[in-house]
């Protein structure tokens, strides 16, 4: 296991170590944006110790994430410091998208829950089966980036899941333990900083990154994409409803507003904190249970969570009035 463990201390370490640099930084030259650059640490440390891993084989898909990360850093970066409009990002989100997957971050087919596997051999579908692939992931998580810690808690749990399920027999892939290990590492430094009251934030260089990195790694770990989907389940159906709903108001779906779950949880008084628990909890349950149960397990587990979700925005109304 040293070969797991000693990346996530490093990246822990790192981390820690970078982020306070970045806080001291701002404090001494007064530069209060670059508490929006905790993603920036994150993805730094990231590519760093891939670079730096003796155990790692740098072949092109890997290679896809590094650039897919670097590219999300600058353009993030950019966002950050200048507030573009939905328009710029969504196009740099596919750019991001379709470079990735032109490294060979994709799979000729994926699991079918149903038992064998779906066919994605034909590049049209499966660039456009990717792309949109991403952009959930990257927009889940961004919009999920609303209260402290929230993002980071639900990544470095959807992380651990990914880690687990790449020593399971039908995927066995060290090197996506490997990267997993490198990325929940950083992500736990940083969660240390973003912990509410937050020090720093992931900016959406890191909202994008936690996004990328996972849908990245799921395609990777045997194309297990429902497992992963699963531990980023509650974010998933979040963006599903909020798309929806916008979309049902005649209003753009990039619109910002309150409508998130976690902003409504905020507005019954439950604390950040508490937030964050729920969040984590909530996908580290659901991500163990993606990895143990058969096919109709991970389907009534996938249910529930659905109604569940459902029944508190059917409630919701009438905690209003």
């Amino acid at each position: 296991m040293e070969k797991y463990f000693l990346p996530f201390f490093y990246s822990f370490a790192l981390s820690i170590l970078l982020i306070s640099f970045l806080l001291w930084v701002g404090k001494k030259y007064s530069f209060n944006k670059i508490k929006r650059f905790g993603g920036v640490a994150v993805i730094f440390i990231f590519v760093l110790m891939v670079l730096l891993d003796k155990n790692l084989v740098i072949t092109k898909p890997i290679v896809g994430i590094l650039v897919g990360g670097v590219l999300i850093l600058l353009l993030g970066l950019w966002d950050d410091l200048k507030n573009l409009n939905w328009k710029w990002q969504l196009a740099f989100q596919v750019i991001i998208a379709i470079i990735a997957i032109s490294f060979g971050v994709r799979s000729g087919f994926i699991s079918n829950p149903l038992g064998g596997v779906i066919s994605l051999n034909n590049p049209t579908i499966y660039f456009i089966f990717y792309i949109l692939y991403f952009l959930i992931f990257l927009n889940s998580l961004n919009w999920l980036d609303g209260t402290d810690g929230l993002a980071g808690g639900v990544t470095l749990a959807s992380l651990g899941a990914v880690f687990f399920l790449s020593f399971k027999p039908e995927v066995n892939q060290p090197a996506v333990a490997i990267l997993s290990a490198i990325a929940g590492g950083a992500v736990l430094g940083f969660l240390v900083f973003d912990w509410s009251p937050a020090k720093i934030l992931a900016g959406t260089s890191g909202a994008w990154f936690f996004g990328f990195i996972l849908a990245s790694l799921s395609i990777f770990a045997g194309a297990k994409i429902a497992t992963v989907m699963m531990a980023a389940l509650i974010p998933i159906l979040d963006l599903v409803r909020v798309v929806w709903e916008r979309w049902r108001n005649r209003q753009s779906i990039f619109q910002k507003d309150h409508r998130h779950l976690h902003y409504l949880l905020l507005n019954l008084g439950i604390s950040e904190r508490k937030i964050f628990f729920l969040y984590f909890f909530a996908s580290v349950l659901i991500g163990s249970a993606a990895l143990n149960l058969r096919v109709w397990g991970k389907l009534a587990i996938m249910a529930s969570v659905i109604i569940i979700y459902s029944s508190f925005f059917v409630l919701w109304p009438k905690k209003q009035k």
